[in-house]
Protein backbone atom coordinates (compact mmCIF):
# COMPACT_ATOMS: atom_id res chain seq x y z
CA UNK A 1 0.00 0.00 0.00
CA UNK A 2 1.35 3.41 -1.01
CA UNK A 3 0.81 6.48 1.20
CA UNK A 4 0.88 10.16 0.32
CA UNK A 5 2.83 12.60 2.45
CA UNK A 6 -0.37 13.73 4.18
CA UNK A 7 -1.40 10.13 4.94
CA UNK A 8 2.07 9.36 6.28
CA UNK A 9 1.96 12.47 8.47
CA UNK A 10 -1.34 11.33 9.99
CA UNK A 11 0.03 7.85 10.68
CA UNK A 12 3.27 9.22 12.17
CA UNK A 13 1.39 11.93 14.11
CA UNK A 14 3.66 14.73 12.87
CA UNK A 15 3.34 17.74 10.51
CA UNK A 16 3.93 17.15 6.81
CA UNK A 17 7.09 19.29 6.95
CA UNK A 18 8.54 16.79 9.43
CA UNK A 19 7.86 13.91 7.03
CA UNK A 20 9.70 15.77 4.27
CA UNK A 21 12.62 16.41 6.63
CA UNK A 22 12.77 12.75 7.64
CA UNK A 23 12.88 11.76 3.97
CA UNK A 24 15.74 14.20 3.31
CA UNK A 25 17.77 13.71 6.47
CA UNK A 26 16.78 10.50 8.28
CA UNK A 27 16.36 7.88 5.60
CA UNK A 28 12.57 7.59 5.61
CA UNK A 29 12.01 5.41 2.49
CA UNK A 30 10.04 7.23 -0.22
CA UNK A 31 9.66 7.21 -4.00
CA UNK A 32 9.02 10.26 -6.13
CA UNK A 33 6.63 10.19 -9.09
CA UNK A 34 5.47 13.22 -11.00
CA UNK A 35 6.99 15.54 -8.44
CA UNK A 36 5.16 13.89 -5.50
CA UNK A 37 6.48 11.56 -2.82
CA UNK A 38 4.85 8.21 -2.09
CA UNK A 39 5.71 5.92 0.82
CA UNK A 40 5.32 2.17 1.10
CA UNK A 41 3.33 1.59 4.29
CA UNK A 42 5.21 -1.56 5.29
CA UNK A 43 8.59 0.14 4.92
CA UNK A 44 7.33 3.20 6.78
CA UNK A 45 6.24 1.01 9.71
CA UNK A 46 9.63 -0.69 9.85
CA UNK A 47 11.43 2.65 9.72
CA UNK A 48 9.22 4.09 12.48
CA UNK A 49 9.86 1.05 14.71
CA UNK A 50 13.62 1.34 14.17
CA UNK A 51 13.46 5.03 15.16
CA UNK A 52 11.14 4.48 18.12
CA UNK A 53 8.44 6.72 16.65
CA UNK A 54 4.89 5.96 17.87
CA UNK A 55 2.15 5.54 15.29
CA UNK A 56 -1.47 6.62 15.36
CA UNK A 57 -3.93 3.84 16.09
CA UNK A 58 -5.69 2.76 12.92
CA UNK A 59 -9.46 2.83 12.68
CA UNK A 60 -11.39 -0.40 12.42
CA UNK A 61 -13.23 -2.11 15.26
CA UNK A 62 -12.55 -5.51 13.69
CA UNK A 63 -8.80 -5.23 14.20
CA UNK A 64 -7.54 -7.53 16.98
CA UNK A 65 -5.69 -6.48 20.10
CA UNK A 66 -2.09 -7.56 20.51
CA UNK A 67 -3.06 -8.99 23.92
CA UNK A 68 -5.59 -11.35 22.32
CA UNK A 69 -3.08 -12.51 19.71
CA UNK A 70 -0.44 -13.06 22.40
CA UNK A 71 -2.93 -14.98 24.56
CA UNK A 72 -3.27 -17.41 21.64
CA UNK A 73 0.46 -17.59 20.89
CA UNK A 74 1.72 -17.63 24.46
CA UNK A 75 5.01 -17.07 26.24
CA UNK A 76 7.79 -19.58 25.54
CA UNK A 77 10.82 -19.93 27.80
CA UNK A 78 14.27 -21.42 27.30
CA UNK A 79 14.06 -21.30 23.51
CA UNK A 80 17.40 -22.78 22.40
CA UNK A 81 19.80 -21.57 19.74
CA UNK A 82 23.42 -20.47 19.53
CA UNK A 83 22.81 -18.11 16.59
CA UNK A 84 20.02 -16.36 14.70
CA UNK A 85 19.28 -19.34 12.43
CA UNK A 86 18.92 -21.78 15.32
CA UNK A 87 17.01 -19.40 17.59
CA UNK A 88 14.45 -18.54 14.91
CA UNK A 89 14.00 -22.19 13.96
CA UNK A 90 13.37 -23.11 17.60
CA UNK A 91 10.99 -20.19 18.06
CA UNK A 92 9.00 -21.15 14.95
CA UNK A 93 8.78 -24.72 16.25
CA UNK A 94 7.20 -23.42 19.47
CA UNK A 95 4.43 -21.46 17.73
CA UNK A 96 0.95 -22.99 18.21
CA UNK A 97 0.01 -23.23 14.53
CA UNK A 98 -2.20 -25.61 12.54
CA UNK A 99 -0.53 -28.85 11.46
CA UNK A 100 -0.60 -27.94 7.77
CA UNK A 101 1.46 -24.76 8.23
CA UNK A 102 4.84 -24.99 6.50
CA UNK A 103 7.19 -24.08 9.34
CA UNK A 104 10.29 -24.44 7.15
CA UNK A 105 8.87 -21.79 4.79
CA UNK A 106 8.08 -19.50 7.72
CA UNK A 107 11.61 -19.89 9.07
CA UNK A 108 13.06 -19.23 5.62
CA UNK A 109 11.08 -16.01 5.24
CA UNK A 110 12.22 -14.78 8.65
CA UNK A 111 15.85 -15.52 7.79
CA UNK A 112 15.52 -13.72 4.45
CA UNK A 113 14.41 -10.60 6.33
CA UNK A 114 17.34 -10.84 8.74
CA UNK A 115 19.74 -10.96 5.81
CA UNK A 116 18.11 -7.84 4.38
CA UNK A 117 18.48 -6.02 7.70
CA UNK A 118 18.36 -6.86 11.38
CA UNK A 119 15.01 -6.84 13.19
CA UNK A 120 16.82 -6.16 16.45
CA UNK A 121 14.77 -3.45 18.15
CA UNK A 122 17.34 -2.73 20.85
CA UNK A 123 17.54 -3.39 24.60
CA UNK A 124 17.85 -7.11 23.95
CA UNK A 125 14.59 -7.38 21.97
CA UNK A 126 13.94 -8.37 18.34
CA UNK A 127 10.74 -8.43 16.28
CA UNK A 128 11.38 -11.04 13.56
CA UNK A 129 9.12 -10.36 10.57
CA UNK A 130 9.37 -10.07 6.81
CA UNK A 131 9.39 -7.30 4.20
CA UNK A 132 6.08 -8.75 3.13
CA UNK A 133 3.62 -9.84 5.84
CA UNK A 134 3.72 -13.47 6.95
CA UNK A 135 0.28 -14.60 5.81
CA UNK A 136 -0.55 -18.22 6.54
CA UNK A 137 -3.75 -20.21 6.77
CA UNK A 138 -4.54 -19.42 10.39
CA UNK A 139 -8.09 -18.68 11.59
CA UNK A 140 -6.91 -15.89 13.89
CA UNK A 141 -3.66 -13.93 14.32
CA UNK A 142 -1.05 -15.43 16.61
CA UNK A 143 1.71 -13.57 18.42
CA UNK A 144 4.34 -15.20 20.60
CA UNK A 145 6.82 -13.88 23.14
CA UNK A 146 9.95 -16.04 23.24
CA UNK A 147 12.60 -15.88 25.94
CA UNK A 148 15.82 -17.28 24.49
CA UNK A 149 17.92 -19.76 26.44
CA UNK A 150 21.01 -17.65 25.71
CA UNK A 151 21.51 -14.19 24.19
CA UNK A 152 22.07 -14.19 20.42
CA UNK A 153 23.76 -11.59 18.23
CA UNK A 154 21.07 -10.13 15.94
CA UNK A 155 23.28 -7.20 14.86
CA UNK A 156 20.87 -4.88 16.66
CA UNK A 157 21.38 -1.13 16.26
CA UNK A 158 22.48 -0.73 19.89
CA UNK A 159 24.92 -3.66 19.68
CA UNK A 160 23.21 -5.61 22.46
CA UNK A 161 22.61 -9.34 21.98
CA UNK A 162 18.96 -10.39 21.83
CA UNK A 163 17.27 -12.56 24.43
CA UNK A 164 13.59 -11.73 23.68
CA UNK A 165 11.68 -12.30 20.44
CA UNK A 166 8.22 -11.18 19.35
CA UNK A 167 6.88 -13.20 16.39
CA UNK A 168 3.48 -12.86 14.74
CA UNK A 169 1.57 -14.83 12.12
CA UNK A 170 -1.56 -13.28 10.66
CA UNK A 171 -4.28 -14.07 8.09
CA UNK A 172 -4.35 -10.61 6.42
CA UNK A 173 -1.97 -7.79 5.55
CA UNK A 174 -4.04 -5.24 7.48
CA UNK A 175 -3.86 -7.29 10.68
CA UNK A 176 -0.12 -7.85 10.19
CA UNK A 177 0.52 -4.10 9.95
CA UNK A 178 -1.79 -3.38 12.87
CA UNK A 179 -0.12 -5.87 15.22
CA UNK A 180 3.36 -4.81 14.13
CA UNK A 181 2.40 -1.26 15.02
CA UNK A 182 1.01 -2.34 18.41
CA UNK A 183 4.22 -4.21 19.24
CA UNK A 184 6.26 -1.13 18.39
CA UNK A 185 4.05 1.09 20.56
CA UNK A 186 4.21 -1.34 23.49
CA UNK A 187 8.02 -1.37 23.31
CA UNK A 188 8.01 2.39 23.85
CA UNK A 189 6.41 1.85 27.27
CA UNK A 190 9.13 1.54 29.97
CA UNK A 191 6.93 -0.56 32.26
CA UNK A 192 6.17 -3.07 29.53
CA UNK A 193 9.83 -3.34 28.52
CA UNK A 194 10.84 -3.83 32.15
CA UNK A 195 8.27 -6.60 32.53
CA UNK A 196 9.47 -8.61 29.55
CA UNK A 197 13.15 -7.99 30.25
CA UNK A 198 12.46 -9.38 33.72
CA UNK A 199 10.94 -12.55 32.25
CA UNK A 200 7.35 -11.79 33.27
CA UNK A 201 4.74 -14.51 32.80
CA UNK A 202 1.85 -14.31 30.35
CA UNK A 203 -0.84 -12.90 32.71
CA UNK A 204 1.33 -9.94 33.74
CA UNK A 205 2.33 -9.19 30.16
CA UNK A 206 -1.30 -9.35 29.03
CA UNK A 207 -2.41 -7.08 31.87
CA UNK A 208 0.05 -4.38 30.82
CA UNK A 209 -0.85 -4.68 27.14
CA UNK A 210 -4.53 -4.31 27.94
CA UNK A 211 -3.83 -1.33 30.17
CA UNK A 212 -1.91 0.32 27.31
CA UNK A 213 -4.74 -0.44 24.89
CA UNK A 214 -7.14 1.22 27.33
CA UNK A 215 -5.03 4.38 27.34
CA UNK A 216 -2.82 3.88 30.37
CA UNK A 217 0.04 6.37 30.67
CA UNK A 218 3.61 5.06 30.45
CA UNK A 219 4.95 4.18 33.89
CA UNK A 220 7.84 2.36 35.44
CA UNK A 221 7.14 -1.18 36.54
CA UNK A 222 7.24 -1.75 40.28
CA UNK A 223 8.45 -5.33 40.18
Amino acid sequence: MQLTISEAALLLQVPEDTVYRWIREDGLPASQFGGRFHLNKMWLLEWAHDKGIPLAAEAGAELPDLADALARGGVHRNVPGANVVEALRAAVDRLPLPEDVDRAYLHGMLMLRERQGSTGFGRGIAIPHTRQPILLHVPEPVAALCYLEQPVDFSAVDGQPVSILFIQVTPTIRIHLHLLSQIGRALLDPAFVELIRGGADLPRVLDRLRALAAGAAPARATA
